[in-house]
Order: structure tokens, then C-alpha cells, then sequence
């Protein structure tokens, strides 16, 4: 495998995208709290102490309940993005199970290919790769017993040792390409 190091590419643009649609959302939102509450109609210095003094009696009740708006809409949009987030990881992880599950139980089948838009791409690639090695692997293989099959016969029917000494020198070479 080498010297491998794991990572998840984030689509940045897209968080971007959702810190400053909730910025956003924040400012109009406290805006639009507050707004109201200091809005009274007053010329008059009564009118301005009576406007400050419901405004101080509205303020924390209406912040208070913002907060909780935008927490709550802050923890759906991170629930969200989680949400989204893992699945462009455990898609292909799925997908990569279940080809293998598939290439054990049927044999050399054409795997299942990740989404373009699914993150680890590199190691799809690396998994192709070494489906294909594995095949190739396979064939050479088959091959070479057919070629002892071969030389077998050959030896039995007329005593001749130098095919099935090669044919089992490929077989050889073969088995020490996968020994540990």
C-alpha cells in the first residue's frame, strides 16, 4: 500500500456558502428584532422615556427567543451539512464493500463505480487497480495449469520431463509474485 495518507476533501465553497447564509440570516433576523421594539413614535420626553423603558421590558425576551431561533436553525444547518457530508463518505465505502463482497461470492464481475461527486476517488482508483491486477493474476494462472495439464499429459505419453519442468517452473514464478 505505501505510505498513504487518508484525507477527505471538503467542498469549501459550499461551507462558505452555509457560514455566510447563516451570518446573514443572523443579522437580518436581530434586525428584524429589534426593529419593532425600539420603533415607538415619540417626540416628546415623556414619549422617548416611555419608548426606552419598552424597549428595556422587550429586549431580553426578544433576544432570547432569536437565540434559540438561530441556534436551532445553526444546529439544522450543521446537522444538514453532517448529514450531507457523511453520506459523499459512506457511499463509497458501501459501494467499495459491496464490490468486494461481489468479486468474492461471483468471481471477477465489473465493479460498481463510485458517483463523480463521492470523495474517495483516489482510493476507487487504487481498488480498479487492483481488481485488475488480481485478474490478470487469475488469467496467468489459468494458463499455467493448462500448461502443466499439458505437460502432464505430454510426459505420460512419451516419458518427455523437460515441458513439465517448465510448465512448473512458470507455476512457480507465478505463486512467488503473491508470497509474502
Amino acid at each position: 500500500m505505501g505510505n498513504r495518507n487518508f484525507h477527505v476533501p471538503l467542498d469549501v465553497k459550499l461551507v462558505a456558502k452555509i457560514g455566510l447564509s447563516v451570518t446573514l440570516a443572523s443579522g437580518v433576523g436581530l434586525l428584524l428584532v429589534l426593529l419593532p421594539i425600539g420603533d415607538q413614535p415619540g417626540t416628546g420626553y415623556r414619549q422617548v422615556i416611555g419608548a426606552f423603558g419598552s424597549v428595556r421590558q422587550n429586549l431580553g425576551p426578544a433576544m432570547l427567543v432569536f437565540g434559540l431561533v438561530m441556534v436551532g436553525f445553526a444546529g439544522m444547518t450543521t446537522w444538514l451539512l453532517s448529514l450531507y457530508t457523511s453520506f459523499r463518505i459512506a457511499g463509497p465505502l458501501f459501494r467499495i464493500s459491496r464490490n468486494l463482497e461481489m468479486q468474492l461470492e461471483q468471481g471477477p464481475v465489473a465493479p460498481v463505480p463510485l458517483r463523480t461527486t463521492d470523495t474517495l476517488q483516489d482510493e476507487w482508483k487504487a481498488f480498479e487497480s487492483g481488481v485488475g491486477v488480481l485478474r490478470a493474476h487469475q488469467e496467468d494462472l489459468r494458463q499455467a495449469f493448462h500448461q502443466v495439464e499439458s505437460a502432464v499429459a505430454e510426459h505420460q505419453r512419451t516419458g518427455d520431463a523437460n515441458a513439465l519442468g517448465q510448465a512448473m517452473a512458470r507455476l512457480k514464478k507465478i505463486e512467488q509474485r503473491v508470497s509474502l
